[in-house]
């Protein structure tokens, strides 16, 4: 398994709404149309509040992206094919204009971890932790 990480950002003069309208409404098709086939998962997690890691109940920090989105890939070979996909002449260069519409390229963040760089420890038990202190709950 090969996971793909970007942080996005709008580019200015569009706001978070915009930004959010224009990408599920054109270029996430766009991404469905041309690598759907390629991807076990899709995620785009729109950024509402971001907070320090002990900031719980403190006000929130400013951070400059407004979605992570995550492509995952069953394999190298999927992953090669993404990436021919993203430089072809036409396919590519419609990704491109859309993203001009909409994202500061600039500012674009891509993170791979491939096989083993992926932990994935599923759900947790739904006790919480009045039960890990021993507490009914």
């Amino acid at each position: 398994m090969i996971k793909v990480i970007f942080l996005l950002k709008r580019k200015d003069g569009v706001t978070h709404a915009q930004f959010r309208e224009h990408y599920e409404n054109s270029h996430a098709k766009l991404g469905q149309k041309y690598f759907g086939h390629l991807l076990t998962g899709y995620v785009r997690n729109y950024v509402g509040e971001v907070r320090t890691a002990r900031s719980l109940g403190v006000q929130p920090i400013a951070w400059g992206y407004d979605c992570i989105t995550e492509f995952t890939l069953l394999d190298e070979k999927a992953l090669n094919e993404l990436y021919g996909l993203f430089a072809h002449p036409v396919i590519g260069k419609e990704f491109y204009d859309d993203e001009g519409r909409f994202l500061d390229r600039d500012a674009v963040v891509s993170i791979l971890c491939r096989e083993g760089e992926v932990v994935d420890t599923g759900p947790g038990d739904g006790h919480g932790t009045l039960a890990l202190m021993g507490e009914a709950g």
